[in-house]
């Protein structure tokens, strides 16, 4: 992945960094029989180890013990499938039973569940359904009763609940920050299951040739257990974690062994910040309505003097700051509040921001990012998995351009590709493909004018990354002196055909040289 070099012969690694890259004959001049090992490939190809740019690590972590709902299609497949993981797992009543990754665009009632239908799960047990954006859920009467909330409760100006028809009485629907708070509130598990849910979750992003993970969302519960995995070295991958800068904004300094470098495989790379919500929820914030409403545009999470008020104490701190921005009205108020920022200040270093999943992000205004210097992370495998409800929700013009990372290539721009994890698994070479392929699950092409070259997509999740992780200089391509993470394939994606990019299989995930997940076995 070196501009100059894109392939090399060999490799030679010593004390988990990286000696020297060329020539077979001229590596193997570093060969000391008896001392060294030589690692023979078989045909795999070798790459820098993927980067993560932006995912919710902890979030994989608990996702591992809640009851998968992906493959349901209609209420009643969703209360079948919730009786048997309580049945399975041998839930007590008075146990939270958590479903996710269901969603209402694929569902047979195409609308979501209400508390009746989880009612009929349990009405002892508390149920909440996570959808699969995160931004919204489920919960049924249990639930409601637990949390205290009734038809007394109002909605805030940054999140909705669901009521029933003619009333005030929620019907256990909820979205944006009501859910997240009502999702907070949950009990978490022993601190003995999460360290061992840590430990599987780091499995799952290694056996996607991942070795530099993100937790997009940290506060300081989650910190602490963050930093206690670290202590007991349970890290085994770089985990960089971003705070919410609207609650904890001073761990920075509390926390300052871990501000902008990796103690036992941990940091805190800076702060994130939502901005909006879902697309496929219709709850992003657009300039133009969504299709087929008359004005209904989503809405903001803030006004712009708040969101003002969090970019000057990111830059005040010189410290990197991620907006989740989906719709183009919140692409915008991103942009111009920092723009807006930038003007009274003379120093223009903006910690190289991050505009996270920027799935409606116009072209102008990616020609604005440029400027300044502003990242985008796509999470360019919407194309496949919601493609089909983006062309019916914002119409083909509008829909087909989302995602839209030729136009940040026409700039010059350096952008990252993420999963969100959980949200879907953190699949780098599926996500290759949807960048390449941009084909929905109906098998619609969708942007033609936005596909990019496989090496192109490649750099997303290696070099680019690193460079948003302002770790250029020690990661993302395989070149002397940069750590020896790497990643090997079964073949090469340069010459692999464009529709059979996604069957490409990890073979092994190398972290500092050491091999953290290896196809076949069984990997500790």
């Amino acid at each position: 992945m070196e501009d100059d070099a894109l392939y090399a012969e060999a490799v030679c690694v010593e004390n988990g960094k990286i000696l020297a890259v060329g020539h077979q004959d001229e590596i193997m001049k570093f060969y000391k029989e008896n001392e060294d090992e030589i690692i023979d490939l078989h045909g795999g190809v070798m790459l820098p180890g993927f980067i993560d740019g932006h995912s919710h690590f902890v979030g994989v972590a608990n996702a591992m013990r809640q009851c998968d709902l992906s493959s349901c299609e209609s209420f009643q497949d969703i209360i079948d499938t919730m009786k048997a993981f309580k049945d399975q797992k041998k839930l007590p009543e008075d146990a939270w039973l958590i479903g996710s990754n269901y969603d209402h665009n694929f569902l047979k009632e195409e609308r979501h569940p209400t508390r009746e239908i989880l009612d009929q799960i349990s009405t002892e047990n508390p149920v909440l359904l996570i959808h699969a954006s995160s931004h919204m859920g489920v919960t049924n009467s249990k639930g409601l009763q637990l949390q205290g909330i009734d038809e007394h409760t109002e909605d805030p100006s940054d999140g909705r609940y669901g009521r029933m028809e003619g009333t005030q009485i929620p019907d256990g629907y909820m979205e944006e920050k009501t859910f997240l708070r009502f999702q907070a509130a949950i009990p978490a598990g022993s601190p003995e299951e999460l360290m061992n849910l840590i430990t599987e979750a780091q499995k799952v992003y290694a056996s996607y040739g991942i070795t530099t993970v993100q937790d997009g969302m940290v506060g300081k519960p989650l910190f602490q257990l963050l930093k206690a995995a670290s202590d007991m070295k349970l890290l085994h991958l770089d985990v960089v974690g971003y705070l919410d800068i609207t609650s904890v904004s001073d761990l920075i300094e509390e926390e300052c062994d871990y501000a902008g470098k990796y103690r036992n495989h941990l940091k805190m790379g800076g702060y994130k910040i939502f901005l909006d919500g879902s697309p496929q929820g219709k709850t992003a914030w657009m300039t133009n309505p969504y299709a087929g409403e008359k004005d209904y545009c989503g809405y903001p999470i803030y006004k712009d003097e708040q969101l003002q008020t969090y970019i000057h104490l990111a830059l005040d701190k010189k410290q990197q700051l991620l907006a989740h921005c989906n719709g183009d009205a919140a692409a915008e108020q991103y942009i111009s509040q920092f723009e807006k920022e930038l003007a009274s200040r003379e120093n223009k270093d903006i910690y190289r921001a991050v505009m996270v999943h920027a799935q409606l992000v116009q072209k102008e205004q990616l020609h604005r990012m440029a400027e300044i210097g502003m990242i985008p992370s796509f999470f360019v495998a919407h194309t496949y998995y919601w493609g089909d409800i983006h062309l019916k929700n914002f119409g083909e013009k509008r829909g087909s351009q989302i995602s839209p990372v030729k136009d940040a290539i026409e700039y010059h721009m350096k952008y990252t590709f993420h999963q969100d994890s959980p949200v879907i698994p953190p699949d780098m070479m599926k996500t290759v493909s949807c960048a390449v392929n941009r084909v929905t699950r109906k098998g619609r092409s969708i942007g033609e004018n936005q596909k990019i070259s496989v090496l192109d997509a490649l750099k997303a999740i290696t070099k680019y990354g690193a460079y948003q992780y302002f770790e250029e200089d020690t990661k993302g391509t395989i070149a002397p002196g940069k750590v020896a993470d790497f990643v090997v394939l079964d073949r090469n994606p340069l010459t692999t055909e464009p529709e059979d990019l996604e069957n490409i299989k990890e073979l092994l995930t190398i972290k500092e040289n050491q091999v953290v997940f290896r196809k076949g076995e069984k990997n500790e």
